[in-house]
């Protein structure tokens, strides 16, 4: 019977510390809005990024394959691209903010002043677009 109990115990203490593990692990995938240090940590990520990767300029590139650079370069930086973009759109952005304005320009930066024709559709997930679209909306108020 102690046996029994001692591994019911375990078996909730290893489901509790996954658990956690898992919301820290989620939580530090999103980058922060208003810090400067994750701004510089991007900024270097994307020059990294771009003179491992590319023979050419990131913003010469197709929109869908600019959109796999940025994602490279967040996850370089240990963050996640489709998670900060949702968390920006449902989040307290501040448009007047210019690091938060500085990090909405590199999230948006997929389909920003297009070399070529970009369809957003051709580029975002549907989530991606409805996040797309509420944090420009933000960004002209």
């Amino acid at each position: 019977m102690a046996a029994y109990r001692l591994s019911l115990f375990l078996g909730a203490l290893f489901v509790i510390t996954l658990l956690l593990g898992c919301s820290r692990d989620n939580a530090s995938t999103v980058t922060p809005l208003g810090d400067r240090a994750a701004l510089e940590r991007l900024a270097e990520a994307y020059d990294s990024v771009s003179n491992q990767r590319l023979t050419t300029s990131p913003m010469s590139l197709p929109g869908p394959e600019r959109k796999r650079f940025i994602e490279r370069v967040f996850s370089a930086s240990g963050y996640d691209y489709a998670e900060t973009l949702h968390y920006m759109a449902t989040s307290s952005f501040d448009a007047s903010n210019p690091l938060h304005k500085d990090l909405a320009e590199l999230v948006l930066l997929p389909h920003q002043r297009p070399k070529y024709p970009v369809d957003p559709a051709d580029i975002y997930s549907a989530k991606e677009l409805q996040d797309v679209a509420i944090l420009e909306r933000l960004l002209k108020h």
